[in-house]
């Protein structure tokens, strides 16, 4: 597997992560794609909460993998140029292309440390099975346009 979506809590909208699951599903035959999910945590405050989920995600990434996270402050992109930002980092990368998807606090100071770059889907704030479902989508829509498939126009 050369990419790896790696995010906090189990989907609570079955609906959307069934769409969710169909984009990947489509790029799956490849081999080059998985999903990880670290729990939701129980907390006092959210700062806990972050710390303790970032915990978990730094324990699932390896230190040759490129981590991309998803964060509001993050670069924007177009499709085709996420598609080549994805190609770039998968050619470059030693171990797997990570994107990761934080709580519903946000991510760690040690999570946002260890990230190699901060990817933003949009100004706007979404549920985190939101965040999935777009997030698969654009990362199969970015496998259609490096193969050339005519599902981006």
């Amino acid at each position: 597997m050369k990419l790896l979506i790696l995010a906090v809590g189990k989907p609570k909208e079955k609906r959307l992560a069934a769409l969710a699951g169909d984009y990947l599903a489509r790029i799956r035959p490849s081999g080059l794609v998985g999903v990880e999910r670290v729990p939701d945590v129980g907390a006092h405050s959210p700062e806990e909460a972050m710390e303790r989920e970032g915990q978990e995600l730094l324990r699932r990434i390896q230190p040759r993998d490129r981590v991309l996270l998803l964060r509001e402050d993050g670069t924007e992109h177009t499709s085709p140029s996420f598609a080549a930002l994805l190609s770039s980092e998968m050619e470059r990368a030693a171990g797997r292309v990570v994107l990761v998807i934080g709580g519903p606090w946000g991510t760690s100071p040690a999570v946002k440390e260890r990230a190699d770059a901060g990817l933003a889907l949009s100004r706007m704030t979404f549920t985190h099975e939101m965040c999935f479902l777009f997030l698969a989508e654009q990362v199969y829509r970015a496998f259609s346009i490096l193969q050339g498939t005519g599902y981006h126009h």
